[in-house]
């Protein structure tokens, strides 16, 4: 080898600390600048969930105290008692008075409820709302007396009517008022959250640009590494041939050479026997010690070589390695890591055998495919998600938007019953289209690793009685019956609120799809080590081709055409069961029904530890 000029050496040294300080500042960028990119993206991702969330909190909100609606009602329901009288007295046998009696009485005994009663005498319309009632006790007699020709009667109940009508319009005003700016107040909120979410949003547009530059830099730096990586060995292995051309006076600067080298080499002649051998090659492969004695033919030491290794049988098949010039194989070296093997003839027709670890090329590459699949995989769900989403919001809002020109345009023309059949449409399909916006939400945190149990000691049968008091409520028709073994607590580990959203959504499915009397069958049993809860319905099953993808996301099954839905709901339960530590589980026959099983770790209060122990 020729000695390198000084000259060289010392123009070398002095740009060292130079070359050091740009490389470090370089390693520095490299880690830093994608690290605060990607805090500035969860960041702004973040908030901007935080604020919508909030928001769609805000507006699912109901107001129990819809006080002018029912104020009004009142009203209407005193102009129809007067309205009534008078037509009996004027001799029109169809006029019920006491029933519209009746009708006021419900209407102000709404009023006089508990948080009807609370609004008003914040608004100091409590002692207008006694007289009311005071007026309303004086009718009822006088309602009774009323009859044809009896105008004085008539005249007697407008008497009494008459001040308890102006009470109420005296009321209805500053009502009107005060939610006239309880909505106002809520709108600002609303547009200031929008606002902060829209910046947010920005803000994380320009993470992600800058987080995919970051990558492309990253890609293009890996590029020149391995073409640099790549023109350093070339450059070893030509210095290799070139050194066994040299007389055996040169013979040892050869050996010098190779023994520095990172890599294990093994020269073998031309009768394929092993002639040279550096430190590094044992140290490379977990060899016995007569494979790498000199005069050790090539191809015993290849059967060797595929006895400890494995090799990488996606590019080269193992029976496949062999002394051909010029062959190259990853090898897998369990409990080590990879080398790569590359076999070149030289001049004189010998061989030599090379061995690289490139096990942290590996590692990257591995990193980067399992990147790559999971990349696809985000992008396949949002993809997935965007089309089933923008299908399934369009139906309800199209439904929200007829039925709403429908009662601007006949509205005056519907009776009470048509109305309110009217709304409870109009209010089903927003509850639809919240529960699509809270199964998003809740997919949308799973995928990012958001979504983390807080799992404490909890006793599930208040959390089951609850949830199928609520179910109750949903679907009145159909009968929800409870079991409950043994008596008393039933203590187990996990979360709250997610056992909560999970009971919600089983129960919500045994309803949907279930006939509009079929019965509900909630089993909650406890075990030794575990908590089970069955929810067993009656309704159209499942295929028995489809329960193998039933939890999958976006799947539902074929006979679940004809009811909403968009697939979710039973892949999000299931994730939520098993990060507590449980499970979630099915048995279906098609036209049959369905019953499936939560299962929860067991958990123990301090006083059943002490009744164990």
């Amino acid at each position: 080898m020729t000695a390198q000029p000084a000259s060289e050496q010392r123009a070398a040294v002095g740009h060292a600390p130079g070359r050091g300080s740009i490389s470090s500042l370089r390693r520095v960028s490299t880690y830093a600048l994608p690290l605060l990119a990607v805090v500035t993206f969860a960041t702004f991702l973040s908030i901007s969930l935080v604020q919508l969330h909030d928001v769609e909190q805000d507006m699912r909100r109901n107001v129990d105290e819809n006080m002018l609606w029912v104020i009004t009602q009142a009203q209407v329901a005193s102009h129809r008692l007067d309205e009534e009288v008078h037509r009996l007295t004027l001799g029109d046998v169809d006029a019920r008075p006491r029933l519209r009696y009746d009708v006021l009485t419900s209407r102000l005994a709404l009023l006089d409820a508990g948080p009807q009663r609370r609004y008003l005498r914040r608004l100091n319309q409590e002692e207008r709302l006694d007289r009311s009632l005071e007026h309303l006790a004086q009718l009822e007699p006088l309602v009774d007396d009323v009859a044809k020709d009896n105008t004085e009667a008539a005249n007697t109940v407008y008497a009494e009517l008459k001040p308890l009508m102006s009470a109420l319009n005296r009321i209805a005003n500053p009502v009107m008022m005060e939610e006239w700016e309880t909505t106002g107040d809520q709108l600002d909120e609303h547009r200031a959250s929008l606002i902060q979410a829209i910046i947010m949003m920005v803000g994380i547009l320009v993470s992600g640009i800058i987080l995919t530059t970051l990558l492309m830099i990253a890609l293009r730096q890996r590029r020149h590494a391995q073409a640099a990586l790549a023109a350093h060995r070339d450059r070893l292995e030509i210095e290799v041939h070139r050194r066994t051309r040299d007389l055996e006076a040169e013979r040892r600067h050869v050996v010098d050479a190779i023994d520095t080298a990172p890599d294990g080499f093994a020269a073998f002649d031309a009768d394929g026997r092993l002639t040279l051998l550096n430190p590094q090659f044992s140290g490379l492969l977990p060899l016995p010690e007569d494979a790498l004695e000199e005069g050790q033919s090539l191809a015993s030491l290849l059967d060797q070589i595929r006895a400890v290794t494995r090799p990488d049988t996606e590019h080269a098949d193992p029976e496949a390695i062999s002394a051909d010039d010029g062959a190259q194989y990853d090898l897998e070296v369990p409990g080590r890591g990879w080398v790569q093997m590359t076999l070149r003839r030289t001049d004189d027709g010998g061989q030599v055998l090379r061995l690289a670890d490139i096990t942290s090329y590996k590692d990257a590459a591995h990193n980067l495919e399992r990147s790559l699949k999971r990349e696809r995989g985000v992008s396949e769900f949002y993809r997935s998600f965007a089309a089933m989403v923008s299908h399934q919001f369009r139906t309800p809002l199209a439904i929200i938007d007829s039925g709403l020109q429908r009662l601007l345009r006949r509205g005056d023309d519907l009776d009470y019953t048509a109305r309110q059949g009217r709304y409870r449409q109009l209010r089903d399909t927003v509850a639809h289209m919240t529960r699509l916006i809270e199964n998003a939400l809740t997919s949308a945190r799973l995928e990012g690793g958001h979504v983390a149990a807080e799992a404490g000691t909890c006793d599930l049968r208040p959390l089951v009685e609850q949830a199928v008091e609520t179910q109750r409520q949903i679907t009145p028709d159909n009968p929800v019956h409870l079991s409950i073994e043994p008596e008393g607590p039933i203590w187990t580990r996990c979360d709250r609120a997610l056992v909560e959203q999970i009971l919600a959504n089983l129960l919500s499915n045994a309803g949907k799809y279930s006939p509009e009397t079929a019965p509900i069958e909630i089993e909650l049993r406890a075990a030794p080590d575990k908590v089970v809860c069955h929810v067993i319905d009656h309704g159209i099953g499942i295929p028995a081709e489809d329960q193998i993808q039933l939890f999958d996301r976006f799947f539902r099954a074929r006979n679940a055409a004809r009811h909403t839905g968009i697939g979710l709901g039973l892949g999000i339960a299931r994730q939520l069961a098993r990060i507590q530590g449980g499970d979630l589980t099915m048995q279906s026959e098609e036209g049959e029904g369905s019953t499936f099983s939560l299962e929860l770790p067991r958990g123990q209060d301090k006083d059943e530890q002490l009744h164990i122990e």
